[in-house]
């Protein structure tokens, strides 16, 4: 017995020799930020399950004091003066900036109602899209001629191409981008001004209908979809227009 508290004594007189430090101290607002991103990153999981906000907050606080002890040991290394380290370290600070200024923008954008319907329009309403492709430019040009003197287009589709269906139905953003781009600049019951050619195709278009695609879902349900892809539009023009004045074009 006299043994073991001998030894526990001894036990004693060693720990209170030893210093455990205590762990970093985290500013709140580094905390805060942090559960603001969870927060985000969570919203945009709908069905999810609600977290235990103490308990995330007690997991970030022990991430961050982590970084904080390892940031220390590397700078105790030296690690800091290392040429890569301090590239790497300007390649971070550059793409952090980079996406609070992008975030900055976004939050600065408004969307009016309006805009939000014509965007609805385009991504809801299909059309009958009617191409007719010629075998060689020259009998696309002579097509052409015969519709200017009145034959319908119709009737030249079924001469040149008979196994071509008489509707073809189909959301925009389903077509291919030239072909989309060419269909947006088409009213309503118009056919191209000129021979078109793209990949080695002569062709003609007809935009021969428009209508509200049966399964389109209501406005309502997705009006703040647009909203965000509206804002990400008009900021992604915003960069463009910046990048251009610093010499970056993006087109070549």
């Amino acid at each position: 017995m006299k043994k073991s508290i001998t030894w526990l004594a001894g036990l004693s007189i060693m720990s209170a020799g030893l210093a455990f430090a205590d762990a970093p101290k985290i500013d709140n607002q580094r905390i805060n930020v942090m559960l603001k991103q969870f927060e985000r990153q969570m919203q945009a999981q709908p069905g999810a399950p609600a977290p235990n906000k103490a308990e995330i907050q007690k997991e970030i606080t022990v991430r961050l004091q982590t970084a904080e002890i390892l940031k220390a040991e590397a700078i105790k290394a030296g690690l800091d003066k290392q040429a890569d380290t301090q590239a790497a370290w300007q390649n971070v600070q550059a793409q952090f900036y980079a996406a609070q200024y992008v975030e900055h923008l976004a939050a600065s954008i408004e969307v009016n109602d309006s805009d939000l319907r014509r965007q609805y329009e385009q991504v809801s309403q299909e059309i009958n899209l009617l191409p007719i492709v010629f075998p060689s430019k020259e009998a696309a040009e002579e097509g052409l001629t015969k519709l200017r003197k009145g034959l319908a287009y119709e009737t030249l589709l079924k001469q040149v191409n008979p196994e071509a269906p008489a509707s073809n139905w189909m959301l925009p953003q389903q077509l291919p981008p030239d072909f989309a781009q060419l269909a947006s600049q088409l009213k309503n019951g118009q056919i191209s001004p000129n021979v078109i050619t793209i990949n080695g195709h002569h062709i003609l278009l007809k935009l021969a209908g428009m209508r509200q695609a049966p399964n389109a879902p209501a406005f309502e349900q997705i009006k703040d979809q647009l909203r965000e892809q509206a804002k990400q539009q008009k900021v992604q023009e915003q960069i463009n227009q910046l990048l251009q004045k610093n010499g970056i074009n993006l087109n070549d």
